[in-house]
C-alpha cells in the first residue's frame, strides 16, 4: 500500500510541476497591465488541466476516419458548448479598460514622447542587418539597397550618377549579384541612418565619401564604429549639423588614417570641439577640418583662464570651479557636473525649483562678471534650475516674472536678481580696459611708422 501511495504521490507531483511550468509560461506572456501576476491554487490547475483534455477530445471526436485517424476543425470554438449571447458575460479586460487611464499619462507631451520612441524602436528593427540580402546581392549591392530604400543617395566606382529614389520612391538597381560593382560615395544627409544601419555598411572596401550631415541619430557610437569599419579606405566625411555628437565621440575617428577632409559645420557648441580637431588633426596626417571657428573656441578658452585666474575662483581635485563669497560659501560656476537636464521637446526644463539659494555676499559688479565668464552658469543656478545648464532665455523669463510678481507685493527685489532690462550697465575692468587702450596705441604707432618708411 505504502509503495502504490508513493507512486500515486509521484505522479501527482510531476502533474503538479507541469502545470505550474506551464503556467509559469503563461504568466511571463502576460504584458496587458491588467494581467498581473497572481497566486493560483493547485485545484485550479487541476480543474484546468481536465477542461483541456476535455476539448482536446472534443477535436479529435469531430470528424474520424476509419483507421484511428481524424479531422480537427478550422476553429476550436466549434466543438465547444455554446452559450445564448444574453447570456456571455463580457471580457475582464472589457469590464476594467478604463482603470488604465489613472495610470497612464496622456498629456500630449507624453504622447509625442511616445510615438517618437516608438518610431525610434522601429527603425531599430527596420535597419537590422539581414544575412539573406548579403547573400543573395553581395555586400556593396546590398549596402546600396538599403541605403537608397531609405532616402539616400549612392554612387559607384566609375560612375557619374547618383542613384536615389524619384518622388514615387521608385529607383533603378540590379536585383542579383553583379561582380566589379562597388559603393564609392554615400549621401545619407538628412536621413534617419542610425547605429544598427551601419551593420549593413561592414564589408564596404572602397568606399570614399560619407556625407551624414543632419542625421538626427547620428551619435558618439556611430563615430567609433565609422572608425572601426573604414580605416583604410575613407578619405571625406561631413557631420555638420549632427547635434548628437561630441569631443568624446569626434575622438574615435582617429583611426581613419586616410581621412583627408572633415567637415564640422554648425557644431560649434559642442564643448571641446576646437581641442579634438586640433588633436586629429596632429593624429591624421594631411587631414583638413572645415567648419570649426577657432576664434570662437579661443574667446571661450580666454574666459576660462580669466575665470580660474579670479581671486574668488577655488577649484577642487575633480576640476570643479566654485566661486567664494564673503562669508566663505561656495557657489559651482564651471567644472566637470554633467549639465545635461531633462527637458521638454522645446528644449525648455521639465521643472525649476521653488528652493532659492541664498544670495553670495560680493559687489554687483564681482558678481556680474564673473556669471559673465561663467556662461551665467551662477545667477542660473541661484535661479533654482535642476542643473548647470545654462538657459539663458528661460531663466530671464522667470527672473521677470519673479520680479513683476515681488513689485506686485511690495517686496524688495536683490540687484543680483533683476532680469537684464532691470540691470545697471556695469564699467569693464579698468585694468583690462587700460591693457587694451595700450594695445590700441601700440598698434596705431606701427601703422604709422609703416607709413612714414
Amino acid at each position: 500500500m505504502e509503495v502504490v501511495f508513493l507512486i500515486c504521490r509521484m505522479k501527482n507531483i510531476h502533474l503538479f510541476g507541469k502545470l505550474v511550468i506551464r503556467e509559469c509560461i503563461k504568466c511571463q506572456k502576460r504584458t496587458f497591465i491588467h494581467r498581473w501576476s497572481k497566486f493560483i491554487r493547485w485545484q485550479e490547475l487541476v480543474a484546468e488541466e481536465v477542461e483541456e483534455k476535455k476539448v482536446e477530445n472534443s477535436v479529435k471526436n469531430y470528424i474520424k476516419l476509419a483507421g484511428g485517424g481524424y479531422i480537427s476543425p478550422e476553429r476550436v470554438e466549434d466543438v465547444l458548448p455554446r452559450k445564448q449571447p444574453e447570456d456571455v458575460p463580457n471580457d475582464i479586460e472589457f469590464n476594467t479598460f478604463y482603470t488604465q487611464l489613472r495610470y497612464v499619462d496622456h498629456s500630449l507631451d507624453n504622447l509625442r514622447r511616445f510615438k517618437r520612441y516608438e518610431h525610434f524602436q522601429h527603425l531599430q528593427y527596420d535597419q537590422r542587418f539581414i544575412p539573406e540580402r548579403l547573400l543573395f546581392l553581395g555586400p556593396d549591392l546590398a549596402a546600396a539597397h538599403f541605403l537608397v530604400h531609405r532616402g539616400a543617395a549612392v554612387k559607384f566606382v566609375a560612375d557619374k550618377v547618383w542613384i536615389k529614389k524619384d518622388h514615387k520612391g521608385n529607383y533603378a538597381l540590379p536585383g542579383q549579384k553583379i561582380p566589379g560593382l562597388y559603393i564609392e560615395a554615400i549621401d545619407a544627409s538628412d536621413t534617419e541612418l542610425m547605429f544598427e544601419g551601419l551593420e549593413n555598411l561592414a564589408s564596404l572596401r572602397h568606399l570614399r565619401l560619407l556625407r551624414l550631415a543632419g542625421c538626427c541619430y547620428a551619435d558618439d557610437w556611430m563615430m567609433s564604429r565609422i572608425g572601426a569599419l573604414f580605416p583604410e579606405s575613407l578619405e571625406m566625411l561631413d557631420l555638420s549639423d549632427c547635434t548628437r555628437i561630441t569631443a568624446k565621440g569626434l575622438a574615435g575617428l582617429r583611426t581613419l588614417k586616410k581621412l583627408r577632409y572633415l567637415r564640422l559645420e554648425g557644431m560649434d557648441h559642442v564643448k571641446d570641439i576646437a581641442k579634438t580637431a586640433l588633436l586629429l588633426e596632429e593624429s591624421i596626417p594631411n587631414l583638413r577640418i572645415f567648419g570649426i571657428s577657432y576664434e570662437n573656441a579661443m574667446q571661450l578658452l580666454q574666459k576660462e583662464i580669466e575665470l580660474l585666474a579670479n581671486d574668488r575662483v577655488i577649484t577642487d581635485a575633480k576640476g570643479n570651479a566654485y566661486a567664494e563669497d564673503d562669508d566663505g560659501r561656495l557657489f559651482y560656476v564651471a567644472g566637470r557636473v554633467n549639465e545635461r537636464p531633462a527637458v521638454t521637446d522645446d528644449d525648455k526644463p521639465l521643472m525649476t525649483s521653488t528652493i532659492r539659494r541664498e544670495l553670495p555676499e560680493m559687489e554687483i559688479a564681482e558678481f556680474e562678471r564673473l556669471d559673465e565668464l561663467s556662461g551665467g552658469k551662477l545667477r542660473h543656478l541661484l535661479v533654482g534650475s535642476p542643473s548647470g545648464y545654462s538657459w539663458t532665455q528661460e531663466v530671464e523669463t522667470i527672473l521677470s516674472f519673479e520680479e513683476k510678481w515681488k513689485k506686485k507685493r511690495g517686496i524688495p527685489v536683490d540687484q543680483k536678481l533683476l532680469p537684464k532690462s532691470k540691470r545697471m550697465p556695469q564699467l569693464k575692468d579698468p585694468v583690462v580696459s587700460t591693457n587694451n587702450s595700450l594695445l590700441d596705441k601700440q598698434e596705431e604707432h606701427i601703422l604709422i611708422e609703416d607709413k612714414m618708411r
